[in-house]
């Protein structure tokens, strides 16, 4: 929900839930301050006939045109000497019910005790709430549509300047190195806003560069030491050597190619992270599927495996073609490396989905944990533990779904499309 409808929202819940709690106290204190007024004004009506009365002269004058009821009382005087009385009566010329107030006054005048009642029609209780419910009504509706109208000027002349600088981030692209263009404004909380973000973005785009750098420096770099020790290694092992000689060049060998695979591997990761791989064409995922297969059939051989594949045709997938074939040469090469002998991988490519199954020894560790670098369980010397990192960066960037488990003494790798 957009900020401008929330407020909109709380705005208008809180003009409802006070509404009619206002209401309902100005209902009862409109109508107690009515009642009490014609209270008031024939309470002291009879207190004028009652001094009419006191003096002998007739109350005429007074009584002439208002419903006035003297009677003289056989007994004594109640206790209240004023009683107010409320009653509905059906009025046929005006076709609805009139509430009648009658306020009886009781006096001793010359000896003798008098009751004096006078009565006037006055507005009802549901005449009196059924004024106030229209107003109401009027009130939220014009409450309502001043909301919403102040509501498109906030957006257009507050609120427009911080969907521009939305705007201008969701198009800040940090391997452009530019500087991000924000909208000017006169908001100080928005200008202080557009201040932090173009301090942001600038000290982004300078650590983006120092590490972009670092990394093909260092990549750069590590490769050229290797490229000599190896180089040596080849003539020293072509010299006069002695067994225990030959294989500790053996180890040192497999050590530099670990550490080379180890470089390749960290620098294709930081440029995962980096972003530098477009997703945006379109990969004939079936064939670059049959090539990389077609490729590690001479190494399942090796170790006895059998290959079961079913590839559907014509599967085109949006990703980096230097992604996809990566991706597939990690889980392939996975899949025979930490398989045993005389196993076997079942791999199924669909329009949705690459599902590669592998037969194999359980994992030391959860199969989550796999995904991290450098995790990996104690089944393979030659893993380096980067090959499902690189895999997990891999759908990440290209927006697929990815899942692993082992169940039957099978491991299961499911890659799916559906979400590209």
């Amino acid at each position: 929900m957009k900020l401008l409808n929330k407020i909109m929202f709380w705005f208008t819940g809180i003009v409802f839930l006070v509404t009619p709690i206002s209401m309902y106290v100005s209902y009862n204190n409109i109508k107690a301050q009515i009642d009490k007024s014609h209270s008031q004004r024939m309470a002291y009506e009879n207190g004028l006939i009652a001094k009419e009365l006191l003096r002998g002269t007739s109350p005429d004058k007074l009584t002439n045109g208002h419903a006035v009821k003297i009677e003289k009382i056989a007994g004594s005087l109640p206790e209240k000497r004023e009683v107010i009385t409320e009653q509905s009566s059906y009025i046929p010329a005006l076709k609805r019910k009139e509430c009648l107030l009658t306020v009886h006054s009781f006096y001793n005048i010359n000896g003798q005790n008098y009751e004096i009642a006078s009565s006037n029609y006055v507005t009802k209780s549901n005449q009196i709430f059924h004024g106030m419910m229209n107003a109401v009504i009027w009130k939220i509706i014009l409450i309502l549509l001043g909301v919403f109208i102040a509501a498109r000027f906030l957006s257009q002349q507050i609120i427009g300047p911080f969907k521009k600088t939305m705007k201008a981030i969701n198009h800040f692209n940090i391997k452009k190195r530019e500087k991000i263009k924000l909208p000017q404004t006169n908001i100080k909380e928005f200008k202080e806003l557009n201040q932090f973000l173009e301090r942001m973005t600038e000290r982004a785009v300078e650590d983006y560069a120092s590490v972009k750098e670092f990394s093909e420096n260092a990549s750069h770099e590590l490769q050229t030491p290797l490229a000599v020790i190896r180089t040596k290694l080849e003539l020293l092992s072509n010299s006069n050597i002695d067994a225990s000689q030959a294989s500790l060049i053996t180890d040192m060998h497999n050590a530099i190619e670990k550490l080379s695979r180890i470089n390749r591997s960290l620098t294709i990761l930081t440029k995962l992270d980096n972003k530098e791989f477009e997703t945006t064409e379109v990969v004939k995922f079936d064939k670059v599927a049959a090539e990389v297969f077609d490729v590690y059939s001479d190494r399942a051989s090796l170790k006895d495996i059998c290959i079961e594949t079913h590839i559907d045709k014509q599967i085109n997938v949006k990703m980096h073609p230097a992604l996809a074939d990566m991706l597939l040469n990690n889980l392939v090469g996975n899949a025979i490396r930490h398989n045993v002998h005389g196993g076997t991988i079942s791999a199924d490519i669909t329009h949705k989905n690459f599902s590669i199954r592998n037969t194999g020894l359980p994992p030391e560790i959860p199969t989550e944990d796999l995904f991290k670098r450098f995790k990996k369980s104690n089944q393979c010397a030659e893993s380096i533990g980067l090959g499902l990192a690189i895999v997990k960066q891999i759908c990440e960037v290209s927006n697929f779904d990815l899942s692993y488990v082992y169940e039957n003494g099978w491991h299961h790798v499911q890659v799916n499309f559906n979400s590209n």
